[in-house]
C-alpha cells in the first residue's frame, strides 16, 4: 500500500521552483500570498511531499506512524543536504524559548514610534513552528502536486556546482547539480545494509552543518568523520602492502588522501590540501587545538583573517564530503550493488 504525505520543512536559500524524484518525494515552494512572511527571514518554509510503501496498511498507532514519518522525512532532507549545496531541515520539536515579535518592516522603513514600540515589548514564550490558517487542508494530498517550473540544474560532472560559490543563505536561490538524479537513483538501489552505512555518514555531515556557526571544531570533525565513513565503505579490511618491505601498511592519513584523490581530484596540489585537512584534524583530536573562533571573540584584523581561513577550511571539507559522496554513488561499481 502506497501512502502520500505532505509537510512543511525549511531551507536556508530561497526555493522558487520544484524538484521531484520519481515517485519517492518532491519539494516545492509555498505560495506566500496571504501567508506569514518577514523581511528578516533567514529560514524559508517549503513543502515536502513523499510516499511510504507499507506491506499492509498504514499503522493506526499514532506514535508508530509518527516515528516512520519522521525517519522518512529526515532521510530525504539529509540526503538532499549532502548531494546539493543547500541544507534542508525541520525545526526541532523542543524549539521553545523567550522572544519578542519582530516588525514586518525593515528598520530603515520604520517610524521612530514603531522603533520605540519594538523596544518596549514584553517578552513571551515562543514555539518554533510555521503555521497559517488553512494549513491543515493544504497538507491533505492523494498524489504529488503538479507544479511548474522545476528547479534549475548546474553542471557538476567536474564538480563545478560544488566549487563555484557554494554559499547557502537567504541571498541565494536553490539550484541543484545535474548529477542529482543519478546519485539518488543509485542511492535507492544500494542494499539496505550499505544504505544504512551511507546514512550514518550523511547524518554526521548534517550534524556538522547544524552546529557550524557555534561549534566550529566539532563541525569540522563531523565532516572528517563522514568522509572516513565513506572510506570504510570503499576499502576492504585488508591493508596495502608496502612495495619495498612487503609488509602491511596501516595509514589512516594515506587512506584519506587516496580516497579523495580517487573520487574528487588527484593532483599534487589537491593531495597537499587533503593532507593539510587531515593534519588539522589530528591537531584538534590529539592536541586540543581548536578553531580560534570557538574560544576567543576578537575584532582584531589579524584574527579576522585567521577566522576567515578557518571558515574556508571547514567549507572546503564539507564540500569534499559532498563531492566524494556524489562521485561515490555515481561510480560504476555502485550501480551494481
Amino acid at each position: 500500500m502506497k501512502k502520500y504525505y505532505k509537510t512543511i520543512v525549511f531551507s536556508n536559500s530561497i526555493l522558487k521552483s520544484s524538484f521531484r524524484f520519481e515517485d519517492k518525494f518532491q519539494i516545492l515552494p509555498i505560495d506566500m500570498e496571504g501567508k506569514p512572511k518577514s523581511p528578516y527571514a533567514r529560514h524559508f518554509p517549503i513543502f515536502l511531499e513523499y510516499t511510504i510503501d507499507y506491506q499492509n496498511d498504514e499503522p493506526t498507532d499514532i506514535f508508530s506512524l509518527g516515528a516512520i514519518r519522521i525517519n522518512k522525512e529526515n532521510e530525504i532532507l539529509n540526503l538532499l543536504s549532502c548531494l546539493t549545496n543547500h541544507r534542508f531541515f525541520k525545526y526541532d520539536t523542543s524549539m521553545i524559548g523567550w522572544g519578542v515579535k519582530m516588525s514586518d518592516k525593515l528598520v530603515e522603513d520604520m517610524t521612530e514610534e514603531e522603533k520605540q514600540g519594538m523596544g518596549d515589548q514584553d517578552s513571551c514564550m515562543f514555539f518554533g513552528v510555521y503555521n497559517y490558517s488553512g494549513l491543515k487542508e493544504d497538507l491533505r494530498i492523494e498524489q504529488f502536486t503538479d507544479f511548474k517550473p522545476t528547479v534549475s540544474f548546474i553542471e557538476a560532472q567536474m564538480h563545478e556546482y560544488f566549487t563555484d560559490n557554494p554559499i547557502d543563505d537567504y541571498s541565494h536561490e536553490v539550484c541543484f547539480p545535474n548529477t542529482l538524479y543519478t546519485a539518488l537513483h543509485n542511492y535507492y538501489n544500494l542494499s539496505s545494509e550499505t544504505r544504512k552505512k551511507v546514512n550514518s555518514c550523511i547524518y554526521l555531515a548534517c550534524d556538522g552543518m547544524d552546529i557550524s556557526s557555534n561549534k566550529r571544531s566539532l563541525s569540522f570533525l563531523s565532516y572528517i568523520s563522514a568522509i572516513e565513513g565513506l572510506i570504510g565503505l570503499e576499502n576492504d579490511s585488508s591493508p596495502e602492502i608496502c612495495p619495498q618491505c612487503k609488509r602491511p601498511v596501516f595509514s589512516v592519513n594515506q587512506n584519506f588522501v587516496k580516497f579523495l584523490s580517487k573520487f574528487v581530484a588527484g593532483s599534487v596540489k589537491s593531495q597537499k590540501k587533503y593532507k593539510d585537512i587531515y593534519n588539522l584534524r589530528s591537531r584538534i583530536t590529539h592536541s586540543g587545538k581548536l578553531f580560534l573562533s570557538d574560544y576567543e571573540l576578537s575584532f582584531d584584523e589579524s584574527n579576522g583573517e585567521k577566522e576567515y581561513s578557518e571558515w574556508l577550511m571547514r567549507l572546503e571539507t564539507l564540500q569534499l564530503f559532498r563531492i566524494s559522496l556524489d562521485s561515490w554513488l555515481r561510480y560504476t561499481e555502485k550501480k551494481k550493488q
